[in-house]
């Protein structure tokens, strides 16, 4: 008997962590690893067992008439082969695989491959097979097979979803037995990233928050120092720190690559790549190993006068490739969590005087499912608050578009309504607005305006955060922190520049 898979289809998720019975063999300088699964004995008695996963294990009993699986050596009909290989990027991303294995082609149509099943069964994205006869095992023969996974017959290339999900199901149908199968892993020999926050240093997940990156800032005029907001009608530079140290690679190593920076609205999500336009590239990007450097982009032709945010791209494929592919219509913050080659900053500078006593700004919700409402709530909040809030010095309005408002209950803390449309932010401590319900693929801007009652004493600096939760397709389920954007408000004069 014999059924090739009937689907291996892609969805992307967090990558899985499984268990498995194989021996792991580290190569020094390479910096490979080795993993095997039973005894290269030519197919002698007694077998070595197995260790596929629960989702391989109900794939075959969803799919096939004789659950489980076959141990090595096993040349008996009527059963699958299952193994699974796992941790496979314990020790940094991957930029190499190539599986050995030696295989008796019993079954006329027999064929083996590669998959990525979930723990009930589901494939969490598409894998790969092809018959064991094509791959040079004739039928009722014994032969060994040699795959590169970036480079297999067809042209499929599977790297990209080893360092996305971190294992891989091995599966021969269904009347062929195998002796010995080997992974070797190569680790990438660099590793590039920029900071998320403060307090990163290169590992993924990042923890929150993702959207304030130090290793992004803008100048009006070249050679500034620090952050400020890009002055439209002229050119500005964006200034991008890569640091090639990263904690998932030796240090030792140049890094080549192609750095890419780009805009979008100010607000709180965002979708990739179609809410993104580009700013600049500089290509042909050499890095020393260990270096902190940083990388100047004109931007030549800000849009309109208003604030944005910015996203920067390290894109090394064959040596520093992303841990989870960017795929068109994926959520920014999910990207940005999962691969340190990507730094997201969303920060506006407020710099209000007697004679500019408030700011307005745009903030764009997004809704980053497809086709569907999306619950959400807006929350302000004052991040790593020591000393005064700015809503102790001033005030902060929050103005829904009228789709918004209008299904709004008034639900949440922190705020008073003080016309139509505009809540005012009561609490120093922040307020959430709960209970909002966004538009299937749509952007709903809100009116955020700082006030402040100033004399020519008054001085100060404040942070203020405005944050979107909401469902994302990754967990269509939850509302959950989306993006956002922080401000820094400085009260009195102070000189163009900010540190």
């Amino acid at each position: 008997m014999h059924r090739h898979p009937s689907r291996l289809r892609s969805i992307l998720v967090s990558a899985l962590s499984l268990l498995s019975f194989v021996s792991v063999a580290w190569g020094g300088a390479a910096q490979a690893q080795t993993f095997t699964s039973g005894v290269a004995d030519g197919f002698a008695m007694p077998t070595e067992p197995v260790s596929p996963s629960p989702g391989m294990l109900a794939y075959i009993a969803a799919n096939y008439g004789f659950p489980g699986s076959r141990p090595h050596d096993d040349v008996s009909v009527d059963r699958w082969f299952a193994t699974t290989f796992t941790n496979l990027r314990s020790n940094g991303p991957i930029c190499g695989a190539t599986l050995r294995m030696t295989v008796r082609n019993l079954g006329s149509n027999d064929s083996m491959g590669f998959m990525f099943n979930g723990p009930t069964g589901t494939a969490l994205a598409t894998g790969w097979g092809a018959s064991l006869a094509s791959l040079g095992v004739a039928y009722n023969a014994t032969g060994t097979i040699v795959l590169n996974l970036a480079s297999l017959p067809g042209g499929t290339n599977l790297l990209p979803t080893l360092n996305a999900q971190g294992f891989v199901d091995l599966f021969v149908q269904d009347d062929s037995g195998v002796d010995v199968a080997t992974l070797v892993i190569t680790q990438c020999r660099v590793d590039v990233y920029s900071k998320d926050n403060i307090n990163d240093f290169g590992n993924t997940p990042t923890v929150d928050p993702i959207w304030v990156s130090p290793d992004i800032r803008v100048c009006q005029n070249a050679g500034c120092v620090g952050h400020q907001n890009p002055e439209f009608g002229q050119t500005n530079f964006v200034y991008v720190t890569l640091r090639n140290n990263g904690p998932l690679a030796p240090v030792g190593n140049v890094a080549n690559g192609t750095l890419h920076v780009y805009y979008t609205g100010s607000g709180g999500a965002a979708v990739w790549p179609n809410d993104w336009a580009l700013i600049g590239t500089v290509t042909g990007v050499s890095l020393a190993a260990g270096a902190t450097q940083e990388f100047m982009v004109p931007w030549t032709s800000v849009p309109a006068p208003g604030h944005y945010c910015l996203l920067s791209r390290w894109v090394s494929p064959t040596q520093d490739p992303m841990t989870l592919a960017e795929v068109t219509g994926s959520n920014t913050l999910n990207n940005t969590r999962w691969n340190n080659n990507l730094a997201w900053k969303n920060i506006n500078v407020v710099n209000l005087t007697p004679f500019a006593p408030s700011s307005e700004f745009d903030f764009r919700l997004r809704n980053l499912l497809r086709g569907a409402h999306s619950p959400a709530r807006l929350e302000v909040r004052i991040p790593g608050r020591t000393t005064a809030s700015f809503l102790e010095r001033g005030q902060l309005f929050l103005t829904l578009p009228p789709e918004l408002w209008d299904r709004w209950q008034r639900q949440g803390t922190g705020f008073e309504v003080v016309e139509e449309r505009t809540v005012r932010i009561v609490n120093p401590g922040g307020a959430v607005l709960e209970g909002l319900t966004l538009d299937p693929d749509g952007a709903h801007h809100v009116k955020v305006r700082f006030a402040a009652q100033l004399t020519s004493a008054d001085q100060g600096s404040f942070q203020v955060e405005v944050v979107q939760h909401s469902a994302s397709a990754e967990n269509p389920d939850a509302v959950e922190e989306a993006g956002g954007v922080r401000f820094d408000i400085t009260l009195g004069q102070r000189p163009d520049t900010r540190k």
